[in-house]
């Protein structure tokens, strides 16, 4: 995993990885400065809240990397791990619904992998393109 900060660059490493599924959405036609310039516009608009908004996403991702970077050291402490794990990517992607950069079909891909219990969020800019799912060490899934 890959934590990048204004100019930093840090790979993080993990003696438990943390396992996702990329699903490309196959959006076509995003349009990354539109986007960025739809949440300039709402935090123009909107100042205050908006700076809560980065200030949570900002704090989100802090506690997401420190996270990532414990090591877990049996099945309890992975599932723990997981949980949290789990509950941030949640917070974070309410957050960048709060933004404007979600699209209906990243909302299908978090409805669908919901159905199963499994959290995902956008990556990248939004407005499309991949989600990622976080996939539990331990999971059971029951086809009918």
């Amino acid at each position: 995993m890959i934590k990048f900060k204004k100019g930093e660059l840090t790979n993080l490493e993990s003696r438990n990885p943390v396992k996702m599924l990329i699903t490309d959405t196959r959006v076509v036609g995003r349009n990354t400065k539109a986007l960025v310039a739809g949440v300039s516009e709402r935090a123009s608009r909107h100042p205050d809240a908006m700076a809560s908004v980065f200030h949570a996403v900002n704090s989100i991702s802090e506690e997401l990397s420190s996270i990532v970077e414990l090591a877990a050291e049996d099945e309890i402490a992975i599932t723990s791990k997981e949980d949290k794990l789990a509950e941030l990517m949640e917070m974070n992607q309410g957050l960048l619904q709060c933004m404007g950069v979600s699209h209906s079909s990243i909302e299908t891909v978090l409805r669908t992998t919901l159905k199963y219990s499994l959290v995902s969020k956008l990556t990248g800019a939004g407005g499309g393109g991949c989600v990622l799912t976080l996939i539990p060490t331990c999971i059971l899934f029951y086809i009918p």
